[in-house]
């Protein structure tokens, strides 16, 4: 839809009035009838139907909906029912009875659940769009907008639920539900039934982002899975660009409808202001915000303590700083909005700014936890649904030590080595020594000679000597880790080994000959991603020392 809303109290409120009541002035068109025939073929430019009966009625249609629990039909109304097997059946009310028109297929490479969501609402308001003015959309928006200036929370919210016909619940982002939405008196039982017991914040999390709309805050999801027992809008609340919560309609009043959907999102954003304005949410993210760029650019942290508390926020005594890096077209901001979203329910305490046009996060974590695969699994999740990179600084306890964190994680990002979307500074410590070296040519020289001769010998007698050994030094020398790594008998194995040690006269029970031979490894792999070359002339000036 084309219609927006500007949820700044502070902007002239005779501007908003003027535009609010020349919206209405001209809403009189009201909602545009469509005959169904018409509908149904404006429907099928974007979706694929199935019609399966002749359409001997050819009724006009006021709204679209979803069928009613209890089976009433009504004229003038479109119903749809999903069905398995990402498919929607369509039918009608006439004298009373269900007439049938056809199927549409949501798709056909649908493979997640938010997918086949996304699908559905995209339905729902393709048929909106044909049914509904967007004046008169944006009249109804921008009275609950101009109301919302002077009144209360608790009216604005009632004003909204009477829009909506259908309770409101709003939620942190940890997917908790705030009291304060029980207030409408409207099912506020069912509410909680339907919202709190099945966090809500956690289904958006474990479901993703909508691939298709790069701006979270702008987005709406239908969820009707093990959420709850009838559909729900659900849709971000914000403060200008920093994430506060979600908005949360069950349809426990009246069915789903296109109407709603097309109003919910900017319905979020007038509650999202109420929120702020009447302090019922705070908002502390500019502060937050400067909290992690005072630890970036301050050396001195004596008063560090201090300005944490101000803001209620703890000073971390165990933490890693990520670098976040966009793998889509994503500006820092939208990364931020994500990150925020996403990592605030996971961990104790979260950071997250832009720091340089880079987007940062500040995670507090101890290092038990920091060197659980629980954490680097988090964070891969976290990667796929913010479509995003992670640099992780190393753990440190000092917050005096963040912009040294911050400092590794730009060399790191620098690293052509660099592989997948979650990297570990720590991991990276042997490249970034070697990335600080002048001259790449006289890297080689430093390969362990036992090496060479084990690869000159593989290519000469077609054995796999190298391989083995380095699968033996990964596998920490543990020969059964080995063996069933490389599918070979642990004789073999036994074998190879003291082959090596026959070639080379490495004894590879010692642990230094071994981190030896491991850093020989690192350092080739290192030159191969490098692109190095053999023909590369050697330096004759040690510029190093010069």
């Amino acid at each position: 839809m084309g219609f927006t809303v500007n949820t700044d109290f502070t902007i002239a409120l005779t501007l908003t009035m003027m535009k609010a009541i020349g919206m209405m002035r001209m809403s009189k068109k009201g909602v545009h009838v469509m005959q169904l025939k018409s509908l149904i073929r404006q429907l099928s430019a974007t979706f694929e139907i199935n019609i399966t009966t002749d359409l001997v009625h050819n009724p006009e249609i006021r709204q679209v909906q979803f069928v009613s629990s209890t089976g009433e039909l009504q004229a003038n109304r479109l119903y749809l029912e999903p069905q398995a097997n990402q498919l929607v059946r369509l039918s009608y009310g006439w004298h009373g009875q269900e007439q049938i028109v056809g199927q549409v297929i949501l798709g056909t490479r649908i493979t997640t659940v938010i997918a086949g969501q996304n699908q559905l609402l995209k339905l729902l308001m393709t048929m909106g769009k044909c049914l509904h003015h967007d004046i008169e959309l944006q009249a109804m928006i921008n009275t609950l907008a101009i109301s919302a200036i002077t009144a209360d929370f608790d009216t604005t919210l009632a004003q909204a639920v009477d829009l909506l016909q259908n309770p409101l619940a709003i939620i942190d982002l940890n997917g908790q539900i705030l009291t304060r939405s029980h207030t409408t008196q409207l099912n506020g039982a069912s509410i909680h039934a339907a919202v709190e017991s099945n966090k809500v914040g956690r289904w958006l999390l474990d479901h993703g982002f909508a691939p298709d709309t790069p701006n979270f805050l702008t987005q709406v999801y239908v969820a009707q899975d093990q959420l709850s027992a009838g559909p729900m809008l659900i849709t971000p609340l914000a403060n200008g660009d920093e994430p506060i919560g979600y908005l949360v309609m069950p349809a426990l009043n009246q069915p789903l409808n296109d109407r709603q959907a097309l109003l919910i999102n900017a319905i979020g954003q007038v509650i999202a202001g109420s929120l702020v304005k009447n302090q019922i949410m705070p908002t502390a993210e500019s502060q937050r915000d400067r909290l992690l760029k005072m630890l970036l650019t301050e050396r001195q942290g004596t008063t560090f303590a201090d300005q944490f508390a101000e803001q209620g926020v703890q000073l971390p005594a165990a933490m890693v700083l990520v670098r976040c890096e966009p793998l889509a077209d994503q500006a820092p901001m939208i990364l931020q909005q994500r990150l925020q979203y996403l990592m605030l329910p996971k961990f104790q305490q979260v950071l997250v700014a832009t720091f340089n046009q880079q987007c940062v996060a500040l995670i507090s974590i101890d290092l038990a936890a920091y060197n659980q695969a629980d954490f680097r699994d988090t964070l891969q999740l976290i990667t796929q649904q913010a479509d995003c990179r992670l640099i992780v600084s190393q753990h440190y306890s000092n917050p005096e030590d963040t912009f040294a964190a911050y400092t590794v994680c730009e060399r790191v990002a620098k690293l052509k080595t660099v592989r997948g979307r979650v990297v570990f500074s720590e991991d990276q410590f042997y490249n970034l020594a070697l990335a600080r070296v002048n001259h790449l040519e006289i890297l080689p020289f430093f390969i362990n000679p036992a090496l060479r001769l084990l690869m000159t010998y593989d290519t000469c007698n077609h054995t796999e000597l190298v391989a083995t050994l380095d699968t033996y030094l990964r596998a920490t020398c543990n020969l059964t880790r080995t063996s069933t790594q490389l599918y070979v008998h642990p004789n073999t194995l036994r074998n190879r080994l003291q082959h090596i040690t026959k070639l080379t006269g490495c004894d590879l029970r010692d642990a230094e000959t071994c981190f030896k031979l491991a850093a020989s490894f690192k350092l080739q792999r290192f030159l191969e991603r490098n692109q190095y070359r053999a023909a590369l002339p050697i330096p004759t000036r040690d510029e190093l020392h010069e």
